[in-house]
């Protein structure tokens, strides 16, 4: 079931034709009948969920929003970029390439690796700080990783992956943390301290760095 469709209205905005959307099923907040602001096709606008695009905002290229963020006022969400979870993008942001923002309230370009922590994981990393993984516990302070079993951590210790992968990609080689809520499998939560300095990416709530040290496990 659609709950917008592409109006007639356009407009040209460097070579791309962007649409006017019009709520034609009830949901949230939105009525039918009611405009939003401007897509390029339906790629960039979930049908489901609770995502909106408002008023002079634009979404388009390989953009994509959905779940229940909005974006509104006068940003522009592009490139490859994904805003989704309860993201707002608001203000005069500009969203391009690599930025999946799952929380938070932005209005500003996610310009360096600061703020896109921030932005995603609701924290303000400083040269060293502490996120959280799930793991299998082996023992007493060992732990063993879910998807390699050959790749261990140990209180007090550093883990490193050997031959990480240097793009932005979410899902590749390196270790994965993010907040304690993030994960669902493995059997112990375990923190570990990072460097700011030691980091590869921060995608989809998450980030993914070079090395990390075990504090060790975290009991809730």
């Amino acid at each position: 079931m659609s709950k917008y469709k592409l109006t007639n209205n356009k407009k040209e905005i460097y070579g791309t034709t962007l649409f006017q959307i019009e709520c034609i099923e009830k949901f949230g907040s939105i009525e039918v009948g009611e405009l939003g602001g401007w897509i390029e096709k339906e790629s960039n606008l979930s049908q489901i969920g609770n995502a909106w695009v408002y008023g002079d905002a634009w979404v388009y290229g390989d953009a994509r929003v959905y779940g229940d963020a909005r974006v509104y006022g006068d940003a522009w969400v592009y490139g490859d970029a994904w805003v989704y979870g309860d993201a707002w993008v608001y203000g005069n942001a500009r969203i391009k390439e690599q930025f999946r923002i799952v929380t938070g309230y932005i209005n500003k370009k996610l310009d360096n690796i600061k703020k896109q922590i921030a932005s995603q994981l609701g924290i303000i990393p400083e040269d060293n700080f502490v996120l959280y993984k799930r793991v299998n516990k082996i023992s007493k302070g060992k732990y063993k990783s879910i998807h390699d079993s050959d790749f261990i951590y140990e209180d007090n210790k550093v883990a490193k992956v050997k031959d990480y992968d240097k793009s932005n990609s979410s899902c590749a080689k390196g270790i994965h943390l993010s907040t304690p809520f993030y994960w669902d499998e493995g059997d112990t939560l375990i923190a570990c301290e990072v460097k700011l300095k030691d980091v590869i990416t921060c995608q989809e709530g998450k980030v993914r760095v070079k090395k990390c040290k075990c504090i060790g496990e975290v009991k809730w």
